[in-house]
């Protein structure tokens, strides 16, 4: 068995709940959402994806509890959809069954007024289906509620949610995810600059999820790339994947060029200004070596033999990466490896 092979989704220990849940602050803010719909009785809806419901859930319990050790919880699966009425009739069979409806066309304001869950203090409803009555049904508790009685956090995961409900990702920036990814690699084989864009890809690619942070964020998605993907999540767009590579290849990538850049210029500054002023093929007229591109250097250096063998070679492979990039292509690990030792 290779490397490669034991590739497999991994869900976050407690260890790693905790430090989503406490320290990362689009999270917290999240969890603290739920929380104050706790505080305040009443009804909530959030959306996180799937592999992190479990995970969110025991950590609002958790939190529940440390304020009012006391709190009853309870949970509640609500697997088919159906009318608001019938979501209703399934609750309180289970946590009320001495709630009698009335019948209007509001049963969860209904249902808010009457109070009849004695004794507990939030109920959390996991939905695992696609419910068309999730922002009424929150809206019309919350318009029948007085402050007290039962809090009702709806959790859901479903594609293309419902509006006006939480969303994990409206909570969270990229500096939360990419700061989770770079705990996962610091006993990674990589250098600094390689963790830094690792732990990027991984954000990017990640879709707002804390355990596919931890498990993107391997030296294995520097090494090998869609490969190492496509073994942890089969099927996986390469597309996507391309996009992702590529936006982290500019955003690190593009300032070590010209880093290069400026250092070839520094070290032929003299022989550049002989050959200065010239009109490049856009009719653009380059009086000084810093107006020059990598392009310029390239033809005008190579037209006139400025450069050493090693500059030389310098330049053609930042000016063919530099080239890749504008044209929406992607460079190799080579490639990524040895622009990134250049800027360390």
């Amino acid at each position: 068995m290779t490397e490669m092979d034991s590739v497999c989704l991994q869900p976050l220990d407690q260890d790693e709940l905790d430090s989503w849940w406490r320290t990362i602050p689009g999270a917290r803010r999240f969890l603290n959402a739920a929380v104050e719909a706790f505080n305040k009785k009443c009804a909530i809806a959030v959306h996180l994806p799937e592999n992190d419901a479990e995970g969110f859930i025991q950590a609002l319990e958790e939190k529940i509890q440390r304020k009012d050790i006391n709190s009853l919880i309870e949970r509640f699966t609500c697997a088919a959809g159906g009318t608001i009425g019938d979501f209703v009739d399934a609750l309180t069979a289970e946590f009320a069954p001495n709630f009698q409806r009335n019948f209007t066309r509001q049963p969860m304001a209904d249902l808010a007024k009457q109070k009849p869950f004695h004794g507990y203090a939030a109920i959390i409803i996991r939905l695992e289906t696609k419910t068309e009555w999730l922002t009424d049904a929150v809206t019309e508790f919350n318009r029948g509620t007085a402050n007290f009685g039962v809090a009702l956090i709806f959790v859901t995961t479903e594609e293309n949610p419902p509006p006006n409900i939480a969303r994990l990702e409206d909570f969270l920036t990229p500096y939360d995810l990419q700061f989770f990814a770079i705990n996962f690699l610091e006993n990674a084989r990589l250098t600094a600059k390689e963790k830094m864009y690792t732990s990027t890809l991984a954000e990017k690619l990640s879709g707002y999820s804390p355990e596919l942070v931890k498990n993107l964020a391997r030296d294995k998605l520097y090494s090998h790339g869609l490969e190492f993907v496509r073994k942890l999540l089969p099927g996986f767009d390469e597309r996507i994947f391309s996009r992702a590579v590529w936006e982290c290849q500019v955003q690190f990538l593009l300032p070590t060029l010209e880093q290069i850049r400026e250092q070839l210029i520094v070290k032929t500054e003299k022989d550049l200004r002989g050959i200065l002023p010239v009109q490049d093929e856009f009719g653009t007229i380059l009086f000084e070596p810093y107006d020059m591109e990598l392009r310029h250097l390239h033809y005008y250096g190579g037209k006139h033999k400025i450069f050493q063998q090693d500059d030389w070679e310098l330049l053609e492979f930042a000016y063919g990466a530099r080239n890749d990039l504008s044209h929406l292509k992607t460079l190799d690990v080579s490639q990524l490896t040895r622009l990134f030792a250049f800027s360390e």
